[in-house]
């Protein structure tokens, strides 16, 4: 009688969680998240969510799409709840721009209480989709991402304003001479 029940209750359980994964999330929304330049060789993205209205037990899936330099460059990024205990990551992707293709550029981590990621990408549009669980009521999370500009973009600019003075000052000699 009692391996009927545990198996009874293994059938429940098991059904409920193919249910709970295969289930629409309750809150979703996509987001483009806008740099900050920091010094010359850093750009840095803070995110995050806050749900006043949302109930313990709802879940959530979010995008949050960056563009990235202009070369490969390091990207790392860390997202965490604003109070211990009030989120439950569950799931964590980095796509294309496109929302669908997968990008193992970087390497992942999730716990039910961090999501991180780093590695070296190309220059394109990401997307950071994290899903989770509120644990309670009106819960949120707060994520930054960090990415260097590579130096030969940052001597680029600076060699291409100088090319532009150097045109200018060219130009002004010669109409002076003419």
């Amino acid at each position: 009688m009692k391996s009927i029940k545990h198996m009874l209750l293994g059938l429940v359980l098991a059904t409920c969680a193919v249910f709970n994964a295969s289930a629409t999330p309750t809150y979703t929304d996509m987001f483009f998240v806008v740099p900050e330049f920091g010094p010359a060789t850093t750009q840095t993205w803070d995110f995050g969510i806050s749900e006043p209205g949302a109930l313990a037990g709802e879940t959530f899936e979010f995008d949050f799409l960056f563009n990235t330099p202009p070369e490969p460059a390091w990207f790392s990024f860390l997202v965490f709840p604003d109070a211990a205990g009030s989120i439950a990551f569950t799931g964590l992707g980095f796509f294309a721009g496109d929302l669908f293709t997968p990008i193992d550029a970087l390497s992942l981590s999730l716990t039910s209480e961090l999501a991180k990621g780093a590695g070296q990408i190309t220059s394109g549009t990401y997307d950071l989709r994290l899903a989770g669980t509120f644990l309670v009521d009106g819960a949120g999370f707060t994520g930054r991402a960090v990415s260097d500009i590579p130096e030969p973009v940052s001597l680029a600019l600076v060699g291409l304003g100088l090319a532009g003075m150097v045109r200018v000052r060219r130009r002004k000699a010669a109409a002076e001479v003419v």
